[in-house]
């Protein structure tokens, strides 16, 4: 069956280049492929670059804090204590101490 439906199709067309062929009529078709396609896969590969681009550099900006921690004691307390303000003035006291720093520490670690 298979083989029935491949010669009924290329007895239908004849090669004129390097990837072209024509039909009997003369209809000129690539087999490159769908327009568009190119642009889909490529589109689809920057996506993925840019979602390993952004592990690493969530990676790196977290090895970049936590040495920013160790080596300057007095800043990192700055930093903490201004975060804790400001998520003082949008939770106010709905939360905990602990839950607090449980999502200071969730937003250092994820963003």
């Amino acid at each position: 069956m298979l083989r029935k439906i491949l010669s009924s199709t290329l007895t239908k067309y004849r090669r004129v280049g390097d990837g072209v062929w024509a039909n009997v009529q003369g209809q000129v078709r690539t087999l490159q492929g769908l327009k568009g396609y190119d642009e889909k896969e490529n589109a689809e590969e920057a996506i993925f670059f840019k979602k390993e681009d952004e592990k690493l550099l969530k990676s790196l900006l977290a090895k970049v804090r936590a040495q920013a921690e160790q080596h300057d004691v007095h800043s990192a307390k700055g930093v903490l204590a201004a975060e804790k303000s400001a998520l003082d003035e949008i939770v106010g006291s709905k939360l905990s101490s602990t839950q607090k720093d449980a999502l200071i520490e969730w937003k250092h670690t994820h963003f």
